[in-house]
């Protein structure tokens, strides 16, 4: 890494994990005032607009990273075709509400939603500042704004949840950090676009854009298929545990994930050399599993005191979904690398024939489940997510020589070594009776007990690991 992806990965490192922090301790205290209900109806919302924001972007912004002779002319095309799309998706989803509530037998979806999608044009507004930053590796600005709009949201929500608001705090957390999001990249950003679009700029970045969009519309629409019908067949209180047994695992396990995704491509978008980018694949797979395992391993563990713990006993069926989706992120983020590899080399249509296959086997698992209840559709996502992984890796093999066998070769002997920690752990912690010391103990044990393991069965990786973070902290 030069100096300047160094300083970006620091920043985005701590733009993802503060950021990531600071949500999380703001939703503990939400989640100890409002109900499993109140979360289960905000799942259904969120469902919506995150298929809608797929849709506006078109895998636009991406291109833009992608591409690297972009002009204003560009750049201006993009933005005008994401406000125009937001706002057209907005009347539309306004006149929907009503059917939407009808079909989940909720009145109170009409106006949520038509509150909440005015995220979508805000959202709109700011997506190519948020890009050219990014593609600047000006992660530093990009941290401050998203802590600022992170904390200030929080801090209203949580005055509208003690005040009452039940639902609403948490439908006007999302709104008023998207419009404060749009205000702190207005007043920062120097670079003059107009409403403007240029045929020739579209279909250029079309032609990346657009499988992306395909891919990640069908995504986000199979990803969010179990929470689609949890609340439909099941309950919106069951939607609102299996969503929250989904945030631990998001906020410890995928945020790596997503600072590797955010930073790589990028970086690695100027450099298509075969061989270099295989040795720099093979690093971030080591990375990945030094770094998440560990975190999968104790999260797993302490499932039930944290939860009893920060959320009380009244979340306390969260536990067995929480430690499901600990199995699943860790095998997306090892997902999100193989993918990542594709776009690099600009294979996106590839990707997209993955997503067919994917979603097939997704759908049918989910199906399957869902008449069994929450915690067997997560474990359908759990098995799901190491299918994924493997038809992943497929790709990777071919072009770079590095596919599923060499992959798992790496892996196994890990895997191994997180079993063994697990079921030890998991014993001594049940003839443990203080919270507090389960967390503890487990904590340092469970993360002593694997990184010696790890020195004792895996040196070079182990070593690689160290230097990597004695390089990163000796950088300024």
């Amino acid at each position: 890494m030069t100096k300047s992806k160094s300083a970006a990965f620091i920043w985005n490192s701590i733009e993802k994990f503060g950021n990531e922090g600071v949500q999380f301790c703001i939703g503990i205290i939400l989640a100890r005032i409002l109900s499993p209900s109140d979360y289960g109806v905000v799942g259904i919302l969120l469902v919506f607009t995150a298929i809608a924001q797929i849709l506006i972007d078109s895998g636009f912004t991406k291109a833009l990273i992608q591409k690297n002779d972009k002009s204003k002319d560009d750049i201006s095309t993009v933005f005008t075709f994401n406000l125009v799309i937001a706002s057209s998706i907005y009347i539309v989803l306004w006149f929907c509400a009503p059917y939407i509530s009808s079909f989940y037998g909720e009145p109170s979806l009409v106006s949520l939603l038509r509150v909440l999608s005015l995220v979508l044009i805000s959202n709109a507004l700011f997506a190519i500042p948020n890009t050219l930053l990014s593609i600047d590796l000006d992660f530093k600005t990009i941290a401050k704004i998203n802590s600022s709009a992170i904390i200030l949201s929080g801090l209203f929500a949580i005055f509208l949840a003690y005040n009452g608001f039940g639902v609403w705090a948490l439908v006007f957390q999302y709104l008023s950090r998207s419009v404060l999001m749009l205000l702190f990249f207005t007043i920062s950003n120097t670079y003059k676009y107009r409403i403007y679009f240029s045929k020739s700029s579209f279909k250029n970045l079309f032609k990346f854009g657009s499988n992306l969009m395909v891919s990640n519309l069908l995504n986000v629409v199979v990803g969010k298929f179990s929470s689609l019908f949890i609340a439909k067949v099941v309950s919106t209180a069951d939607l609102g545990f299996y969503t929250r047994g989904m945030q631990f695992p998001d906020v410890a396990i995928g945020t790596l994930g997503s600072v590797l995704d955010n930073v790589l491509l990028p970086s690695l978008a100027k450099n298509k050399d075969n061989k270099s980018l295989r040795s720099e694949f093979e690093r971030v797979m080591k990375l990945l599993h030094l770094i998440t395992l560990p975190i999968t391993i104790i999260l797993a563990v302490l499932a039930e005191p944290i939860v009893l713990l920060l959320l009380t006993d009244k979340w306390i069926a969260v536990v067995p979904i929480l430690q499901l989706f600990c199995l699943s992120r860790y095998f997306n983020n090892l997902i999100s690398v193989n993918i990542n590899i594709l776009y690099v080399l600009n294979k996106t249509n590839l990707v997209l024939r993955q997503h067919y296959i994917k979603i097939i086997i997704r759908v049918v698992l989910i199906i399957a489940a869902l008449p069994f209840g929450i915690i067997y559709i997560a474990a359908a996502e759990a098995v799901t997510s190491i299918i994924h992984f493997i038809i992943n890796a497929y790709y990777p093999g071919k072009f770079l020589g590095y596919g599923i066998k060499k992959q798992l070769s790496g892996l196994y002997t890990y895997l191994i070594i997180a079993l063994v920690i697990f079921l030890a752990l998991t014993y001594i912690n049940s003839n443990i009776n203080s919270l507090y010391f389960k967390i503890i103990f487990a904590t340092l044990v469970g993360t002593l007990s694997f990184y010696s393991l790890a020195y004792l069965t895996k040196k070079n990786d182990f070593n690689y690991l160290k230097n990597f973070i004695i390089n990163r902290l000796g950088k300024k």
